[in-house]
């Protein structure tokens, strides 16, 4: 049986970090994404940031579910309705449009969404949502949300609401994650259903039960499968929905 084929969002450097190239525009990616994919039975399919984001749907037409990846970048707080409050890395326009896209085209499809870090963040202002841009501003007695352990570790636990489709995914009540993040969800957009939070109130998790299967998390996965059921459960039934699509 042919490998469902799950589009990746990679990151895109504009051409102004010097790391990346200086004055040259790259595509770059972690890893742990592709083989996460591949190893709940799926084909990583990665996706350049076009010229022109009206490639959505030719890019969408070739595959059967969608990852949107975190990229340490922000959202221009324009796209939620607000001036920046505080100073933003923020995330290149031709990105952002595309992700926008990508998601309003996904959730017509019924393709399978999932989000990850900033790919939740994506989702959430993609359906009308807004952000905390910075929770060390913003939230009083904030958890450490920027881990600075390596990422395989876990810093916190999550607690998953019951009736959810991601308490039915993980098949726990409480999950332990790592962090990285300096922004969360703030109002949930339309159709949105917090599913999973920690004990200082920020959103870890999201859904939209409208949807056939757009489920997203605030910490990344992709570094905790090899070891972690619930969290490999997150990668397998994103491929076993796109199976469905495809």
């Amino acid at each position: 049986m042919p490998r469902p084929r799950i589009a990746v969002v990679g990151d895109f450097n504009g051409g102004n970090m010097e790391r990346f190239g200086g004055d040259e525009a790259h595509h770059f990616l972690n890893a742990r994404y592709t083989r996460a994919v591949e190893a709940a039975g799926g084909l990583p399919w990665l996706l350049p940031v076009p010229a022109d984001t009206t490639l959505a749907d030719a890019y969408l037409a070739q595959v059967d579910g969608l990852l949107m990846t975190g990229c340490g970048r922000h959202l221009d707080p324009a796209a939620y309705g607000q001036p920046a409050r505080v100073t933003l890395n923020l995330m290149p326009e031709p990105k952002q449009a595309l992700e926008m896209a990508l998601i309003a085209r996904a959730r017509n499809l019924g393709m399978p969404i999932l989000g990850i870090c900033g790919g939740m963040q994506s989702i959430n202002v993609a359906l009308g949502g807004t952000l905390i841009q910075s929770i060390d501003a913003e939230v009083t007695d904030p958890l450490a949300h920027m881990q600075t352990t390596t990422a395989t570790e876990t810093v916190h636990e999550v607690v998953i609401h019951p009736d959810t489709l991601l308490s039915t995914i993980v098949a726990t009540a409480r999950l332990a994650t790592n962090s990285s993040h300096t922004q969360a969800v703030g109002r949930p957009g339309n159709g949105v259903r917090v599913s999973a939070s920690c004990s200082d109130g920020m959103v870890e998790a999201i859904e939209v039960p409208g949807d056939r299967w757009t489920v997203a998390v605030q910490w990344h996965p992709e570094y905790l499968y090899p070891s972690d059921p619930g969290q490999a459960r997150l990668f397998a039934t994103l491929v076993e929905a796109a199976r469905k699509t495809g």
